[in-house]
């Protein structure tokens, strides 16, 4: 018998697979045009667990997480007081992306990006936060359907 942490009840999937089926539903999610049409909360969510997955996967899909990160360093997070600004953390980003999640009126697409980059950027900011729950319940999800 096969068991849910061996194979995953689709068979093996990979990782790579996995991220690829996640990014396809987002998009074509957002875009509406089929069967399926998601809003901006469930937008958020998927693309949240599409960057989990990418960030599991690696080799191209590891370049969302390297622009994020990128961004974040030309921003001057992590920085220090030196920073633009001053002393901002990836803790803070991420309650910021939470911010705007909760208080902004966003589109499909908007809330795609926002769920994208906290799916990068909550898991950079350590275990044992806060911020560390949802990415485990990402990793949960995906490795029961993916193996």
């Amino acid at each position: 018998m096969t068991t849910l942490a061996a194979a995953g009840i689709f068979g093996g999937l990979g990782a790579g697979g996995l991220a690829l089926a996640v990014v396809v539903f987002l998009i074509l999610g957002v875009r509406g045009k089929g069967r399926v049409k998601l809003t901006a909360s469930p937008a958020t969510y998927v693309a949240f667990v599409a960057a989990t997955a990418a960030s599991a996967a690696g080799q191209m899909w590891a370049n969302p997480q390297k622009v994020v990160g990128q961004g974040l360093m030309g921003l001057g997070v992590g920085q220090g007081a030196g920073g633009p600004f001053g002393d901002v953390q990836l803790g803070a980003v991420a309650l910021l992306l939470l911010v705007v999640f909760l208080t902004m009126a966003l589109t499909p697409a908007a809330g795609a990006v926002i769920g994208g980059i906290a799916g990068f950027v909550f898991p950079a900011t350590g275990d044992g936060t806060v911020w560390a729950i949802p990415c485990g319940l990402a990793q949960a999800v995906l490795s029961m359907v993916g193996g």
